[in-house]
């Protein structure tokens, strides 16, 4: 679960709880016994726990002059205030969909494609100063108990006579409502960017007074589990978490594109081994391992096609033919204004 465009921050202050092991305020290129260090800052919480089981581990066990420090959670401020010290204290950084674009390439090094092997990720996850991590996104999750049929579209969401009870939906421009609205209001996939942000506003406001907005990840899971909302856009980690304790399910016909990449920051001495970290992290068998103990997709094409893969029907990477890619080009130029005009909106 791809902030995805600002969410995993949000998610990510939640999990300053977990017990990592945090890198010094100095940052150091190799530790005191002689093995290089890395300094992998990512977003906490069961998440990281579930890299740590199936990547910083067995990376370590197979390369012992390595020793992978574990930092989060991961922001995107800190990292181009690190590297603008000078001082990068991060050697390897999970970001989401909002950082990593090619207009913010001065706080990064470009991936080394000699290293990383670019043919192996899925179409799309292999950018200049970014490789993808794993497969996310925003989905329509739905309580089946309180609708009288199933949601098969975007339209379905925002008709409450078909389908009533409330909605819930991320108070975060960049979260995906914007583009559910205006896919509901009938424009084409194609032409859905640059976004139409008026006719998205005015298509939200037929539902405005439906809509509880949810400000983390497990507001919008208690949402779903407690029955006040009967549909909501919701990350998918939390929709399938939500359906293991009551009704949910989820509608593969309509969902976005919430992905997360993993990037080295400017100016780390470590950088070619932060590559070699990289390019084992998105090979087939850590892939494999980290989809069996977290609910997101695969990016390496193998593992994506991989038989226990394939068997879940809630990886994302299983419905890539219905994914609507978010333009993350597109936000990163925009982000700023349209989160004006979006707040405005919520509060009149």
């Amino acid at each position: 679960m791809k902030t995805s465009l600002g969410c995993r921050t949000i998610a990510a202050i939640a999990a300053t709880m977990l017990p990592l092991a945090l890198v010094s305020a100095c940052g150091a290129d190799a530790s005191d016994d002689g093995k290089t260090t890395l300094t992998v800052a990512s977003y906490g919480g069961p998440y990281q726990e579930a890299q740590a089981e199936a990547f910083f581990e067995p990376y370590m066990k197979a390369n012992p002059d390595v020793k992978i420090v574990q930092d989060g959670p991961s922001e995107n401020a800190k990292l181009r205030a690190m590297v603008e010290s000078g001082k990068p204290q991060w050697d390897v950084v999970l970001l989401a969909n909002d950082f990593g674009n090619e207009s913010q390439g001065k706080w990064l090094e470009p991936i080394d494609y000699d290293i990383v092997e670019k043919a192996s990720l899925l179409d799309g996850y292999a950018d200049k100063f970014r490789a993808g991590a794993d497969v996310e996104g925003t989905v329509l999750a739905y309580r089946e108990d309180e609708l009288p049929t199933a949601p098969t579209s975007w339209a379905d969401f925002f008709d409450t006579k078909k389908f009533p009870g409330k909605r819930a939906v991320n108070k975060f421009a960049a979260g995906g409502i914007l583009e559910a609205a205006l896919l509901a209001d009938g424009v084409p996939e194609a032409e859905l960017y640059p976004l139409d942000v008026d006719r998205a506003l005015k298509k939200i406001n037929t539902i405005k007074d439906r809509i509880v907005w949810w400000d983390t990840a497990a507001q919008s899971q208690q949402l779903l589990e407690s029955g006040e909302v009967t549909m909501g856009l919701v990350w998918v980690g939390r929709a399938v978490d939500a359906g293991k304790a009551s009704p949910v399910k989820i509608d593969w016909n309509t969902w976005l594109s919430q992905d997360a990449y993993w990037m080295v920051p400017k100016g780390t001495p470590n950088a070619e081994e932060a590559m070699k970290l990289i390019a084992y992290m998105i090979t087939k068998d850590p892939q494999v391992a980290f989809t069996q103990l977290i609910d997101y997709g695969s990016v390496n094409r193998e593992a994506a096609e991989d038989e226990t893969v394939r068997a879940n029907p809630n990886r994302p990477s299983n419905h890539l033919d219905t994914q609507v890619p978010m333009n993350d080009d597109w936000w990163a130029e925009n982000l700023e204004g349209v989160m004006e005009t979006f707040n405005a909106w919520v509060l009149a």
